[in-house]
């Protein structure tokens, strides 16, 4: 690769920090800590002169300070919903009302709960004695009432766990087609996202911001929501952890997150 200044786009789970396999995923996103070579190759990125960006599914409400410590140029948070550069969210895209009233509905008749995610924060719904277990220690409320009561209502992406997934979506499949794109992250949950508001979304929203264009563009994923970005940016770096999917779409296949795989494509580009 040539000396042009890059613009780099990191997932977080999978791709700088690492989840053992059946562990806690709560747990690891709120205590989860990237390598000290991913640290390293974050300040040597900055030191030539190269924007590395945080693009994660996490809200930026759950970005923990082991991550702003990595001093990004931006992070785009909820899964492309949310663009910040330094300390300014240039957007942030919300679920309208009405559709998160009938998502409530179809929680409530399933007897599953959703794991709600927003800017603002996030809360878990679980109507009546359903238990959505990969919670983190976020808040619990069982009632609509509760939930207007404790939160701001604006929410960019649910989440559902693998095992309630189906009896879910098969309430009202055509509502969920038509309104969310959902992917499989690999560690027993799924995300959903506003229709086209995905990482890709989020990516070219912020390369209009920094008026640029793909070229010297690079993004690095591991699961189904990281495919979106594949193609928005030039070189698209898949972890050797990835889905299969994901290495398929991928410019380049670099080491496992545990053997920071990071770190070894970007010195693979000459970028550290």
């Amino acid at each position: 690769m040539s000396d042009e200044v890059r613009i780099l786009f990191f997932d977080v789970d999978g791709t700088i920090i690492y989840h053992e396999p059946g562990g806690d995923v709560g747990e690891t996103v709120a205590t989860g800590r990237p390598s000290e070579g991913v640290a390293r190759a974050f300040r040597e990125l900055r030191d030539r002169g190269h924007m590395p960006f945080i693009c994660t599914g996490r809200p930026l409400s759950l970005i923990a300070e082991s991550l702003l410590a990595l001093e990004p140029m931006g992070i785009i948070s909820s899964a492309g919903a949310c663009v910040s550069v330094g300390e300014k969210i240039l957007f942030d895209r919300v679920i309208d009302a009405a559709v998160i009233d009938r998502l409530l509905e179809i929680a409530e008749r399933s007897g599953h709960g959703v794991l709600l995610e927003g800017t603002d924060g996030d809360v878990v719904y679980t109507p009546a004695n359903a238990v959505y277990a990969n919670g983190g220690g976020i808040p619990v409320v069982r009632t609509r009432e509760e939930l207007r009561v404790q939160t701001t209502m604006r929410f960019s992406k649910f989440v559902l766990e693998a095992a309630d997934r189906d009896a879910v979506i098969s309430c009202d499949p055509a509502f969920f087609d038509a309104q969310f794109d959902g992917f499989d992250l690999g560690l027993g949950i799924s995300e959903y996202t506003m229709k086209g508001v995905d990482k890709g979304f989020g990516v070219k929203h912020a390369l209009e911001c920094l008026e640029r264009g793909v070229a010297g563009t690079i993004a690095f994923g591991d699961s189904e929501n990281d495919l979106p970005m594949a193609g928005v940016v030039e070189t698209f770096v898949a972890m050797g952890n990835a889905m299969p999917a994901v290495k398929a779409r991928a410019a380049y296949v670099t080491s496992s997150v545990q053997d920071d795989g990071v770190v070894s494509a970007l010195e693979h580009f000459g970028l550290i």
